[in-house]
């Protein structure tokens, strides 16, 4: 067999690592009231509360708060309730609502 280039330092076995998970197992905050939402018909009157008093957009943005909530990025993202907003807003500029 050829010679292998490889320092002297270099280990030939990789460590063991401990397993720690990256997430933890608690919910952001709001997740469970968005995902609540994502269950409601889009004709459905609660969306209008939805997002004056929960996403804190006004209710003409309503079609882009579903459309954003539709795309289901918020539920990997750190702050759901800010993905919402700022996917919203720019539904919103697509949708010619600003």
């Amino acid at each position: 067999m050829g010679k292998r280039y490889r320092g002297n330092n270099y280990p030939s076995v990789p460590p063991n690592r401990t397993y720690a998970p990256t997430r933890s197992a608690q919910k952001p905050p709001f997740y469970a009231e968005i995902d609540a939402a994502s269950q409601w018909p889009p004709d459905s009157e609660s969306w209008a509360d939805f997002v004056r008093d929960v996403v804190q957009l006004p209710e003409n943005l309503k079609p882009a708060v579903q459309e954003a909530i539709r795309q289901q990025r918020w539920k990997i993202a750190p702050n759901p309730l800010a993905a919402i907003r700022t996917a919203a807003h720019q539904e919103a500029k697509r949708m010619g609502l600003t």
